[in-house]
């Protein structure tokens, strides 16, 4: 059983998006405390992934804990879901970090939860943002049950790629970014680049070896220009329209510039595109080709999918 938005007669006295009376008092348990972490990891998670990420509890009980933590000020509903409820059927709800739990995390925990007002910048969530938050989230869970399937498959996650990368990334207050000095065409000017998740994946072997592989992911929702016109590219224009060839040239020239090493002391990583269909995958792919031959990086540095988890991580 999955909490969802629709009505509920057992519920009608207690708003989804409203908090009434003063807040619950609750002892976190143990996956209490898993879930807020995944929350912050995430930012925003589905209630239908967070029980498939804890499938050994009632399911029923867990949609009663999320309640609790929302009614307690420790996960929050973002408001820009309400529009789906509207819209009837059966929808999950979806948390995020409220501002006990970034507190609780902050200063009992010790993780690097940044900032204090989370309800605040919960608010300021577009329904369009919140979308692509969810999408980034769903993989990253995906992900995540995969390789609990197969053992000898791990998630390297952003954490543990910052604990070891330069000290300058480490104690930056955006480490998930960097800039990247453009000399296209005629356009010269910086732009940064801010993945949507930063990964890894390491594979063990049976000799006791591992191989590691680590991802830049993008998720296309199929609304953003793949290549503007040549106009545009040979203008100042293409730094400041956001278009799927941008982002290519982007991070072939990171590639060329060894930026990523220097932001992660990653040396091959991958820039994986999930997008809403073939066609539009195999479009990307042949700009990304292109953009590959005329900066003179490898092909290989641009990888696309779309459904299966298994597929997009080759």
């Amino acid at each position: 059983m999955t909490e969802t938005l629709e009505p509920s007669r057992s519920r009608a006295s207690r708003p989804r998006f409203k908090r009434v009376g003063e807040p619950e008092r609750i002892e976190l348990t143990d996956d209490d405390i898993a879930i807020l972490k995944w929350v912050w990891k995430l930012r925003f998670v589905r209630a239908d992934d967070l029980h498939r990420l804890f499938d050994g509890r009632s399911s029923d009980k867990l949609s009663r804990r999320l309640m609790r933590l929302y009614r307690s000020g420790i996960l929050d509903r973002p408001l820009a879901q309400i529009d789906r409820y509207h819209q009837g059927g059966s929808k999950a709800l979806v948390y995020g970090l409220d501002n006990a739990g970034a507190k609780y995390l902050k200063d009992e925990l010790e993780v690097p939860v940044t900032g204090s007002d989370w309800r605040g910048r919960n608010r300021s969530y577009t329904r369009e943002n919140l979308d692509h938050t969810l999408a980034v989230s769903r993989f990253m869970i995906d992900l995540e049950l995969l390789c609990r399937k197969r053992p000898e498959l791990s998630v390297i996650s952003f954490e543990e790629i910052l604990a070891r990368a330069p000290e300058s990334t480490r104690r930056s207050s955006h480490p998930g970014r960097w800039r990247v000095d453009l000399r296209y065409r005629n356009v010269h000017g910086s732009v940064h680049i801010i993945p949507d998740a930063i990964f890894g994946l390491r594979i063990r072997k049976a000799e006791g070896r591992s191989l590691t592989s680590y991802y830049f992911l993008e998720i296309d929702r199929g609304t953003m220009t793949i290549a503007p016109s040549r106009a545009v590219q040979e203008s100042d224009a293409f730094l400041y329209r956001a278009t799927m060839l941008r982002k290519f040239v982007t991070y072939a020239e990171s590639f060329r510039q060894k930026l990523h090493e220097a932001q992660y002391g990653i040396h091959m990583p991958k820039v994986l595109t999930l997008t809403t269909s073939q066609i539009r995958a195999e479009a990307m792919r042949k700009v990304a080709k292109a953009v590959a031959a005329e900066l003179g990086v490898p092909e290989e540095l641009f990888a696309f999918g779309l459904d299966e988890v298994s597929s997009r991580v080759s």
